[in-house]
C-alpha cells in the first residue's frame, strides 16, 4: 500500500471464497479495499482432491472437485457483480479476477502475500476458508502470511469505518503499525485512535510506593506513546487522532470498545497491548473482534 513513498504500491488485494456467507462478506469488503487502495480484486477458490487409494472420499460416486470450484467460483461472481451494479463506479476496483486454485487454502492465501498482497479472509465460515482440525484457516493465515491480513467477521460494516482503532504495545519500538493504521484513516477519511491498556489488578497487594512508581511508569508510556502518534499526526495532517489509555487486561480492554464499524489495526507479532505484563497476542483480537482486524507484518 502506498504511503507518502514509504511503502510500495499494493497491486492486488486477494479474498478467499468458500460459498459460504461469511466468505461473500469478506469478498465485500475486500472490494471496498481494493478501491481504496485502487487496487486490482482478486477473489481465489482453492480446492484440493480426494484423498484415492482405498481411503475416504467425498462419497461412492464423488464429483470432479475442479469442475465443484469452478462451478462455486461462478456463484461467487455472481454474487459481486449484483453487489457491484449497486454500488457507485468511483468507489470500484482497479479490476477484478476470479481465480479457481489446486492447493491447500492456507498455503494458496500465504503465498499471495509474500507476493505483495493484501489479503483478506473471512472468519467463522463453515466451509475450507474457516475451519480446520488445528484452528482456523483466518488464524493461521494472520500468523503465517507476511504483510497484511485482513480477517473480517460477519458482523463487520462492509463500507468504510467509522474509526481507525490502532493496537499499540507502548514498548514496541517499530511504528510500522502506526504508519499502517494512519494509512488507513487518511484513505478512508475517520479519525484515529491509539489503544493500549494497563492492568492494575496484577498488582493487588503492592505498596502505595509501588503503585506510584507504576503510575509514573504508565505516565511515561503514555507521553512517550503520545509522542509518537503526534509525529504520524504531522505526516498525516487530515486525520485526527486520540490516545486511548484502558484499564484492564490486554487485549479484554481493548475488545470491550470495539463496535462492527471500527478497523482494528494490530500488530501481527505476539505482543501485548498491555503496559507491565505479555498477556494475551494478536490471535485472540482476530477471533473475537466484531468488526474486521487489519493483522500486520513487519
Amino acid at each position: 500500500m502506498e504511503t507518502n513513498g514509504a511503502q510500495d504500491v499494493v497491486r492486488d488485494v486477494v479474498v478467499g471464497v468458500d460459498g459460504s456467507e461469511g466468505g461473500y462478506h469478506a469478498m465485500a469488503w475486500a472490494a471496498g479495499e481494493a478501491a481504496r487502495l485502487r487496487a486490482r480484486l482478486v477473489v481465489v477458490h482453492a480446492y484440493a482432491h480426494p484423498v484415492a487409494g482405498g481411503t475416504v472420499t467425498a462419497g461412492p460416486r464423488a464429483g470432479d472437485p475442479r469442475a465443484e470450484a469452478e462451478d462455486l467460483l461462478s456463484r461467487a461472481r455472481a454474487r459481486f457483480e449484483r453487489t457491484a451494479r449497486a454500488t457507485a463506479p468511483a468507489s470500484a476496483p482497479a479490476g477484478v479476477e476470479f481465480a479457481v486454485v489446486r492447493g491447500d487454502a492456507c498455503a494458496v492465501l500465504v503465498r499471495h502475500a509474500r507476493r505483495g498482497a493484501v489479503v483478506v479472509v473471512g472468519r467463522r465460515g463453515v466451509g475450507t476458508f474457516d475451519r480446520v482440525p488445528m484452528g482456523s484457516i483466518s488464524s493461521a493465515v494472520a500468523a503465517l502470511a507476511p504483510g497484511t491480513v485482513v480477517v473480517v467477521p460477519r458482523a463487520a460494516r462492509a463500507q468504510e469505518p467509522r474509526r481507525v482503532v490502532v493496537a499499540v504495545d507502548p514498548r514496541d519500538e517499530s511504528d510500522r503499525v502506526l504508519e499502517a493504521g494512519f494509512d488507513e484513516a487518511d484513505r478512508a477519511g475517520v479519525p484515529l485512535t491509539a489503544a493500549h491498556s494497563a492492568d492494575a489488578g496484577m498488582f493487588a497487594g503492592v505498596t502505595d510506593g509501588d503503585l506510584a512508581w507504576l503510575e509514573r511508569l504508565r505516565a511515561e508510556a503514555r507521553a512517550d506513546l503520545e509522542a509518537r502518534v503526534a509525529r504520524w499526526g504531522e505526516k498525516y495532517p487530515a486525520v485526527g487522532w486520540t490516545v486511548e489509555t484502558r484499564r484492564g487486561t490486554a487485549p479484554g480492554a481493548l475488545l470491550s470498545a470495539l463496535r462492527s464499524d471500527d478497523l482494528v489495526v494490530t500488530s501481527g507479532r505476539a505482543a501485548s497491548l498491555q503496559v507491565g505484563r505479555a498477556r494475551g497476542g494478536p490471535d485472540r483480537i482476530v477471533r473475537h473482534a466484531p468488526c474486521a482486524v487489519s493483522v500486520v507484518h513487519d
